[in-house]
């Protein structure tokens, strides 16, 4: 988040601005990490996931533009848009297996961000006639539709949310399950999913490794080194 509030500092005296959210159901530990940036810009926490399904977010960090007049500029894509300090550290060894396997994916993502970022600014600047900003078709074209099992998906994720609101953890975990294997693209479910069984009882921030637990299948390692969806979100070129 730094990244981004660095950036509405800069286009805020051009009319501008940057809108975070964060996709928790519980908004007490997102809190910490907004509490590290202090951010003047909008932040949200979207505890019902609405984003999600409105936008086609996936996984994050993903970003829409839009326009002064609430046009969709460019639907939803990977956004990073500083480069993580993790790809220039040498790995040590004698790491444990999974943060060693994380930390050479992490390496081998390609690195879009300061392009992407010149890319927003040059929106910023130049509005419509920017060479960033679709059109109308452009972005419908962009905009894949969604699938049966996509939308049945969505009902699953609710529905598990719900019944982790009424403390029914084998029903949400039930209908989280559904919903990744409908959906196996969406990391952002998985993600909610996995991080409330391995994040330790008590804990203030969540477990961001997101390792192999023994509810689910699938864990954040796993999916990142493999053929889960990560793939799905790493930033495709901007032109």
């Amino acid at each position: 988040m730094p990244g981004w509030q660095a950036l509405h500092n800069e286009i805020e005296s051009l009319g501008a601005t940057v809108v975070t959210v964060a996709l928790d159901i519980d908004p007490a530990l997102a809190k910490p990490w907004n509490d590290l940036v202090n951010p003047t810009h909008p932040s949200l926490v979207d505890t019902l996931h609405i984003t999600n399904s409105l936008f086609g977010f996936t996984n994050i960090p993903m970003a829409a533009w839009i326009d002064e007049d609430g046009v969709l500029v460019r639907p939803a894509e990977g956004a990073s848009i500083e480069r993580s300090p993790l790809r220039d550290m040498e790995i040590p060894e004698g790491l444990p297996e999974q943060l060693n396997k994380m930390m050479h994916a992490v390496k081998a993502i390609p690195d879009d961000a300061e392009a992407y970022r010149e890319a927003i600014l040059d929106w910023v600047r130049n509005g419509s006639s920017s060479q960033f900003a679709l059109t109308p078709d452009e972005v419908i074209a962009r905009s894949q539709p969604r699938s049966d099992n996509e939308a049945r998906a969505t009902a699953c994720f609710e529905l598990g949310e719900y019944f982790h609101r009424q403390n029914n953890s084998d029903a949400a975990v039930q209908w989280w399950k559904e919903a990744h294997r409908l959906h196996p693209q969406n990391l952002t479910y998985k993600r909610q999913a996995w991080t409330l069984v391995t994040t330790p009882v008590g804990a203030t921030e969540y477990d961001l490794m997101q390792g192999p637990n023994e509810v689910y299948d699938s864990n954040l390692v796993d999916e990142v080194t493999g053929d889960g969806g990560f793939g799905q979100f790493i930033i495709r070129p901007i032109l």
